[in-house]
């Protein structure tokens, strides 16, 4: 199991930085954003299956995002629950629905709030593996 989760925290950190690299580059066309949008909801299912595992590991079996964001944040692996269900709710009007001002507006949540969430998380995993796994 410990591996299981070394294996999901390296895929969750290559690509947060791939995230990372479609925001620094200025959304002057939709395709741009598009392409930021889609590595994020990539980086969302990582993170929340990320979360899952180890919350598995310590003896929770949750099956959800909402869920999981709950309990990870009960159990001290995330800070900012409320946030990280801000962040869930965007990621799943961008898979149900869409229109140019709701991605701009969820571009904007991505580029200037969730990265931030998703760097807390990588740093929190890298504390949790380098101690207690």
């Amino acid at each position: 199991m410990k591996e299981r989760i070394v294996e999901k925290f390296e895929d969750f950190k290559s690509a947060l930085k791939r995230l990372e690299e479609g925001i620094s580059i200025e959304p002057d066309k939709d395709i741009i954003m598009d392409g930021a949008i889609q590595r994020f909801e990539f980086v969302f299912e990582l993170s929340w299956k990320l979360m899952r595992e180890y919350l598995k590991y310590t003896g929770l079996e949750i099956n959800n995002p909402r869920g999981v964001i709950k309990y990870a944040y009960q159990n001290g692996v995330i800070e900012d629950g409320d946030k990280w269900l801000k962040m869930l709710s965007d990621r799943n009007m961008t898979l149900h629905l869409y229109n140019q001002k709701m991605a701009w507006e969820i571009y904007q949540n991505i580029k200037f709030e969730y990265v931030e969430l998703f760097k807390k998380l990588l740093l929190k995993f890298e504390e949790i593996i380098s101690f207690e796994l």
